[in-house]
């Protein structure tokens, strides 16, 4: 799943962040700053400069900042602020904050949730699953009228399909009607999947 993920060198966007900083703000660009920017809740402009940044100069030390801004923030641009905050605490943190990160699944406040799935593909592992699961049974009851993000909770969960009954029962009502499912959802399945869906549909 790494071309859901973006890229994470700054080459393209380095330079504008970094004179953002230094030269308009007249601030230093250091991971300092940046976490100074999300703990005062500035401008949404640079509150998403700083996330940005981050992604390249930061450590584990700002990751709760993070966190923070992705569960709390309320302000202007907020689907965008905590897109780039869960992709931002994905890189950092490979994967050791999926725990969290599935839980935004069931956060009402956290409407992303396409970027959280996103955002657990990076290092996907375990933490996440039974909060995936939870979601996935909510809002999964039929191909044709999934949730856009269904697609990737489903490859997520193909890995415990066979030993997980609550994967299985999501499964049980996608292979009821396989063949309504986009063809680049099927198609990415069967391929990466073969076990679970070689024979549907």
């Amino acid at each position: 799943m790494k071309q859901l993920i973006p890229n994470w060198d700054l080459d393209n966007i380095g330079s504008f962040c970094y004179e953002h900083f230094t030269k308009k703000l007249k601030r230093e660009f250091s991971e300092d700053t940046m976490i100074d920017i999300l703990k005062n809740h500035s401008h949404w402009f640079d509150i998403t400069q700083a996330i940005i940044a981050l992604r390249e100069i930061g450590t584990a030390e700002c990751i709760e900042h993070l966190k923070n801004i992705a569960s709390n923030y309320n302000g202007s641009k907020k689907m965008d602020i905590q897109a780039a905050a869960v992709l931002t605490i994905a890189k950092l943190a490979n994967g050791t904050e999926n725990e969290y990160l599935g839980k935004l699944l069931i956060d009402e406040n956290f409407k992303n949730k396409w970027y959280t799935m996103a955002a657990i593909f990076h290092k996907a592992n375990k933490n996440a699953l039974p909060y995936v699961l939870e979601y996935g049974n909510a809002k999964i009851k039929k191909s044709k009228n999934m949730p856009k993000i269904g697609g990737l909770i489903l490859a997520y969960l193909a890995e415990y399909a066979s030993k997980n009954e609550q994967a299985k029962k999501i499964f049980s009502n996608i292979n009821k009607d396989f063949e309504e499912m986009d063809n680049g959802t099927k198609e990415y399945l069967r391929k990466e999947f073969p076990d679970v869906f070689a024979q549907a549909g």
